[in-house]
């Protein structure tokens, strides 16, 4: 069998979807009807049994979520094109009225609180989402995990991290455990132990002829052409849209992608960690340097920090650069900094390897076990808290936020 054939019968694998279309559910749950995918779930022979604390099928996700009780608020701020909830957990104050302004508006006035309030919120506002990308389930399973933690002080390990706990008592934290819900339920629980070739379909599918569409070929595509592909990976929702880069001004095309701008503006997030994955070890990546300058040297600095503690902790084998080039890369970190003039940073945790940079030639050099995959978010997470509370992430105190 050649690679192509491989490939088509790797996407092709029969499974049954994650949920088939049925009832509504009850009213306060967030649930619609959901339909069932267009593309079955991909089918990896021999993939391994994942452990029991890796809860990231989107049942699972929903009942965590919908059984939560701790948190001072909850909401569905958007239903996928296939029906499934994206839900956001709130912890802490939130009960302040709505901006009377937006931020663009608000930090070009007068006064800083015509978009903060009067009194503004008492503590800085996170905001953690994980699963943008549904094939990406490492930050999914660290999210489940600290939404269990903060439930019950414990996760599903029966762990607990002390220190990080109380960091996100100091702040107003807000988490979305999973907003690409389409991708996680044809997506498979993990990629550990996948070779290069398996990892690029089950993240960004095949053509028809069972050939990669690959990562840099998926965003080619706004929507990917799903009449055109055996499989779609788990990158997209079920519409095609890759929510990462839904971020045209004046033209934002997902549910997901507007829940998630509303809810930095609504809210006033002050800085945001976008958890992904990656076939390599895991860091923070270089920010955008699209952005005011003062905040892209912030948002390097809180990256070289966080990267220097992954090394510390022996997660990343590979000594980090500091102080990196901003990336010229447009996706929706740019926007959702722009919503409410947050921090923006993403996390890369690894899917298994950390693997060279030119596979699949060349063997990886480092394989993670499970708790090590997600690691990198509780690790990632106390870091970049912490250097919050040594200084606010977005100065908002002045009667102008920039000077003239």
């Amino acid at each position: 069998m050649n690679r192509r054939e491989f490939m088509t019968s790797l996407a092709a694998g029969a499974a049954v979807p994650v949920l088939a279309a049925g009832g509504t559910c009850a009213a306060d749950s967030g649930r619609k009807d959901i339909r069932p995918t267009r593309f079955k779930p991909i089918e990896i022979p021999g993939l391994a049994p994942r452990p029991d604390f890796w809860k990231v099928r989107p049942q699972e996700i929903m009942e965590l979520c919908e059984g939560a009780r701790k948190c001072s608020r909850k909401e569905v701020i958007a239903h996928t094109p296939l029906g499934y909830p994206v839900y956001a957990l709130f912890y802490g104050d939130f009960n302040d009225a709505p901006p009377q302004t937006n931020w663009s508006a608000g930090s070009s006035s007068t006064t800083w609180k015509n978009y903060m309030g009067n009194p503004p919120p008492a503590k800085q506002t996170f905001l953690f989402v994980a699963g943008i990308h549904g094939a990406e389930p490492e930050c999914v399973a660290g999210a489940m995990n600290l939404v269990k933690m903060l439930e019950t002080g414990t996760d599903f390990r029966g762990r607990s991290y002390p220190e990080l706990l109380d960091l996100i008592s100091k702040y107003r934290f807000i988490v979305v455990p999973c907003a690409n819900m389409d991708g996680r339920a044809i997506s498979p629980d993990h990629l550990h132990g996948l070779g290069w070739q398996e990892f690029r379909a089950a993240s960004q599918g095949t053509w028809k002829d069972g050939s990669l569409i690959g990562w840099r070929g998926s965003k080619s595509w706004f929507p990917l052409p799903l009449d055109k592909v055996s499989y779609p990976g788990g990158y997209p929702n079920a519409d095609g849209f890759n929510i990462m880069h839904d971020a045209a001004p004046g033209h934002i095309r997902t549910a997901e992608g507007r829940a998630l701008l509303q809810l930095a503006e609504r809210w006033r997030v002050d800085a945001i960690l976008n958890g992904h994955s990656y076939e390599y070890a895991p860091t923070i990546l270089t920010p955008g340097a699209i952005d005011v300058p003062e905040k892209v040297a912030r948002a390097n600095a809180i990256s070289d920090r966080v990267n220097a503690a992954i090394y510390r902790e022996g997660l990343n084998p590979n000594k980090p650069k500091e102080n990196r080039t901003p990336r010229g890369t447009i996706n929706l970190n740019t926007v959702l900094a722009l919503a409410s003039g947050a921090i923006a940073l993403t996390l890369e945790c690894s899917v298994s390897f950390d693997r060279p940079i030119k596979p699949p030639r060349v063997k990886p050099t480092r394989t993670y076990t499970f708790d090590e995959l997600m690691e990198p978010v509780f690790v990632a997470l106390r870091e970049y808290l912490a250097d919050g509370l040594e200084r606010p992430f977005v100065v908002r105190g002045d009667d102008k936020v920039f000077p003239d």
